[in-house]
């Protein structure tokens, strides 16, 4: 009974060794994403400022939105990757997989609205010759988008603080499983 005992503790602290490596890995994503996410919104300010530029606005954005949208492409798949690990997770955190997906889901509505965006800006290069008064439309599209991310951002740190207080919840149910064992082995040897 007591070997059974250790290679269930054994099991046990191996798979709390595991998820502690997988937690460390999905932070570090985050933290990438994040900073990923900074360098993302200054490229969109710079391209704005080309936006205004009308002597070099149609190859210079061509050559940008051509980046941009690698760029997110990568993103994406790296988002859908985090998404695979996280569903991998013990059934204790089902319902932050159930939140995770409604943020994927709120991903690719950002898409859609970005993709529907892209096309406006195809159709307003070709008027801006004709209407410059357009652009202060672009500019509070843009704004949109931004306060869009902005909300994004705001719903994955919620998200992280959710995570974390699942981890902590994890590390006090652990610890009161250990109290319980070394008073179970204490009282069996009595």
């Amino acid at each position: 009974m007591r070997d059974q005992l250790y290679t269930i503790q054994t099991k046990y602290r191996h798979l709390q060794d595991e998820k502690l490596l997988q937690d460390n890995d999905f932070k570090t994503r985050i933290e990438s994403n994040q900073i990923t996410h900074g360098g993302l919104k200054k490229e969109m300010e710079d391209t704005r400022f080309l936006a205004n530029d009308k002597g070099r606005c149609n190859n210079e954005l061509q050559a940008e939105i051509a980046s941009t949208r690698e760029q997110i492409s990568r993103r994406e798949s790296e988002i859908f990757a985090t998404q695979r690990d996280v569903a991998q997770k013990t059934d204790s955190n089902h319902s932050l997989r159930r939140e995770i997906d409604a943020a994927a889901a709120e991903l690719a509505k950002l898409k859609e609205e970005r993709a529907r965006d892209g096309e406006e800006i195809n159709r307003l290069k070709d008027l801006n010759n004709l209407k410059s008064a357009e652009n202060t439309d672009q500019d509070a599209r843009i704004k949109a988008m931004d306060y869009d991310l902005y909300k994004a951002q705001e719903r994955a740190a919620e998200l992280a603080k959710l995570a974390d207080a699942r981890e902590f919840e994890l590390r006090r149910t652990t610890e009161n499983y250990e109290g319980t064992s070394s008073d179970l082995m204490r009282n069996r040897d009595d």
